[in-house]
């Protein structure tokens, strides 16, 4: 692009509920159409709501290189019955329907998502489900909350029966599960090599900072002399894995 841009994200609440005004184009068309402007290598989207994301996602993702390897899809609980006092609009059922989706694809797509506890009338058999489903599913990293009133919701009209210290407790039991199977997601990627965008640079480590097509955190190094321009990419084999972050030296 004529300004030097060479990744692009497509930001909304509801992103994937994109409707062309002129009738014309899917979300899957527009990311397409997106990916093929000259000079774009990398195309994100976030956040997509689980009600309107369609198996064209995930295909225009397998078909098109410069579509990046990630999908944000917020679940916020994996209990059904949580699910519909939120007004979430889809079931358990159905947010697993567009996961198989996902995980059936030809690309190694990751997954983040994001995940609320102590919602008003929370059992701990609705918090079990929250968890199981999280094992199921195999997220790649998670943004968690604890519930709290938001103005102007319909939540607002709920008893909110849960003791703050028992939502600490079930947030701390999320994190800790998310962090077990981020150490598992993130092992698999040990002995690639992987395309990184560069970031910037941590002296004091003497390792470049940078992101993967999944959107992970990748520190690595460069041979004695080597200096990386910022937006540049660079081939980078992964030599080391942590919860959140992958570590790995300049390949080539």
């Amino acid at each position: 692009m004529d300004l030097g841009y060479t990744e692009v994200q497509l930001l909304g609440q509801n992103v994937n509920s994109y409707r062309d005004p002129d009738g014309k184009k899917s979300f899957a068309e527009l990311l397409a159409a997106i990916a093929s402007v000259a000079g774009i290598r990398r195309v994100r989207f976030t956040t997509s709501h689980p009600r309107d994301f369609g198996r064209d996602i995930v295909d225009v993702i397998d078909a098109v290189p410069a579509l990046c390897d990630h999908v944000h899809l917020p679940v916020q609980s994996g209990s059904t019955r949580v699910l519909d006092a939120m007004q979430r609009l889809y079931t358990r059922d159905q947010y697993l329907e567009r996961i198989s989706w996902i995980q059936a694809a030809r690309r190694d797509i990751s997954l983040t998502s994001d995940l609320i506890v102590g919602f008003p009338g929370e059992t701990e058999r609705d918090f079990e489900e929250t968890l199981s489903l999280m094992d199921l599913v195999g997220y790649d990293s998670v943004f968690t909350f604890k519930y709290s009133p938001r103005p102007n919701t319909p939540a607002l009209r709920l008893e909110d029966a849960i003791p703050d210290v028992e939502k600490v407790r079930r947030l701390a039991v999320v994190n800790d599960r998310q962090k077990q199977i981020g150490v598992r997601r993130n092992q698999r990627h040990v002995g690639q090599v992987l395309e990184v965008m560069v970031e910037g640079k941590n002296a004091a480590r003497k390792q470049w900072i940078g992101r993967t097509s999944q959107i992970k955190v990748m520190n690595f190094t460069a041979p004695t002399g080597v200096e990386l321009a910022t937006g540049s990419y660079v081939q980078v084999r992964v030599t080391g894995s942590f919860p959140n972050s992958l570590v790995g030296e300049m390949a080539g």
